[in-house]
């Protein structure tokens, strides 16, 4: 048997007729305020994983199905915590690409600048997914628009760089140029935090 909790409190959710936990979430979802969204799920005290989704409820003789919920603006702003350590982690990705350039090493440099590059723009990706919940009259106060135009420029010029192989000027557009600017970018992320209120 499967008993929900949403938000702490015990939910009349009869979840007897779903074949699998997905069904169950869906059901949860059509009883929640239309102008909250599921934040967090926790199964039996454990975070959902993605094989969860799949489980029949017919594998399972009693489990609690843990709902907590909140304002889009919300969401967004419990998942930008995790923005600054991002952007740090992309930062210190490309410090080291940079230092391997300027011992001379442009082979495990390159490597490791394809895969800086690719965990940048997955983090666009992901602040740009997070942003779209966000109320259009509220997006301003998140945009990175300009610090993200800034941070692509520099990009494109250290691609252009590693075309040419001009292993010092990469390196030195790193250090002078995209280091400064994510360290910028990692400042306005922390910005968010506090002074952002639903």
């Amino acid at each position: 048997m499967v008993s929900v909790r949403i938000n702490g409190e015990d939910a009349p959710i009869q979840a007897g007729n779903c074949a699998h936990m997905t069904e169950v979430v869906e059901l949860i979802k059509s009883m929640i305020d239309p102008d909250h969204m599921i934040t967090a799920i926790h199964l039996d005290g454990a975070p959902f994983e993605d094989d969860d989704w799949m489980l029949p409820t017919s594998q399972i003789e009693t489990a609690i199905v843990e709902v907590q919920t909140g304002s889009p603006v919300q969401f967004v702003i419990d998942r930008l915590e995790k923005s600054p350590e991002v952007v740090q982690s992309c930062f210190l990705e490309f410090r080291s690409c940079r230092q391997k350039f300027q011992d001379g090493n442009s082979v495990e440099a390159n490597k490791q600048l394809v895969g800086a590059v690719q965990a940048l723009q997955a983090f666009f990706q992901w602040y740009g997914t997070l942003l779209e919940l966000v109320p259009a009259e509220e997006r301003e106060e998140f945009d990175l628009t300009s610090e993200v135009e800034t941070l692509s420029e520099t990009c494109k010029e250290i691609c252009q760089q590693q075309l040419y192989q001009s292993w010092w000027a990469l390196g030195e557009s790193i250090q002078q140029k995209l280091e400064p600017q994510l360290d910028a970018l990692e400042r306005r992320c922390r910005s968010f935090q506090p002074s952002v209120a639903c």
